[in-house]
């Protein structure tokens, strides 16, 4: 039932995989401009990666390549548009101040995305901003001409950013980069790599030991070592072994033990000084 069960799984797996293959492996989402300090990457999963600014004031950057994503390298070429949600966390602090725009874009290789912006979710007294903590939107890019993909992996970099400069550090302000989709030009979504969330498998187990239980276990334990003793109990008394058969260990049964044999080695020895003092 077991197998069954799993086969069903993995067909249901790869039909689903056949409509759906956004789960990118966001664990490649890295810093851009080589400059490790400039963003924090807070956490990443199979849907999307979180960052948080490190200076107020500067355009927040992350980096994905579709070299480290695509499932089929080959399938470069075919990209030809995509979207993704932008999610900001830590905006209530904004509520009933002034601030100025809110938003960003993508670099996607050839060009700038369509670009986001967030507003404030209502207007309150004195028609002051009231922002709510979460905000989600959307952003999007279109490689429109033959020219505009990439000629290389190395070089389709798609570097995600906040453009508002805003105090979002002091803020306390995360953004989140998710659901990443890529498309062709018939709207056909390109396969990207999944990000291997999975546990790993346990070693197989005979049956017969992983069902045993531990009152199992503890009394055939308890049964063997009762069998030992009884064979030790039941086995011949140790025979002595005359002096003429002594010196001739070699063709003993197995009988002779190591004390007989040690002192069997002193007698000799004692008998080597005893000849060379005569």
């Amino acid at each position: 039932m077991k197998k069954v069960l799993a086969a069903l799984a993995a067909f249901t797996l790869a039909a689903s995989a056949g409509t759906a293959a956004s789960a990118a492996d966001w664990s490649k989402a890295t810093y851009a401009d080589n400059k490790p300090d400039s963003v924090i990457i807070v956490s990443y999963d199979a849907n999307g990666v979180t960052i948080a600014p490190t200076a107020d004031g500067e355009v927040t950057k992350v980096q994905l390549n579709l070299g480290d994503i695509l499932e089929d390298p080959a399938d470069l070429d075919r990209v030809y548009e995509g979207s993704w949600k932008v999610t900001y966390t830590g905006l209530s602090p904004y509520t009933n101040s002034k601030v100025g725009w809110l938003g960003g874009g993508c670099y996607a290789c050839t060009g700038n995305s369509a670009g986001f912006s967030l507003s404030p979710d209502e207007l309150g007294k004195d028609d002051s901003p009231v922002w709510n903590d979460t905000q989600t939107t959307t952003d999007s890019f279109k490689w429109l001409l033959p020219s505009s993909v990439p000629a290389s992996l190395e070089d389709a970099a798609f570097v995600f950013m906040d453009w508002s400069s805003q105090d979002l550090k002091t803020k306390g302000v995360q953004i989140t980069f998710s659901d990443l989709v890529l498309l062709d030009k018939d709207g056909n979504e390109i396969p990207q790599k999944q990000l291997d969330e999975s546990p790993a498998e346990p070693e197989d187990v005979p049956e017969d030991i992983a069902e045993e239980t531990p009152e199992e276990i503890a009394e055939e334990t308890a049964a063997a070592e009762e069998t030992e003793a009884e064979a030790i109990e039941a086995a011949p008394a140790e025979e002595t072994v005359p002096a003429a058969v002594e010196t001739t260990a070699s063709t003993n049964t197995g009988n002779t033990s190591v004390a007989a044999l040690a002192a069997l080695m002193a007698a000799v020895s004692a008998a080597a000084v005893i000849s060379k003092k005569h």
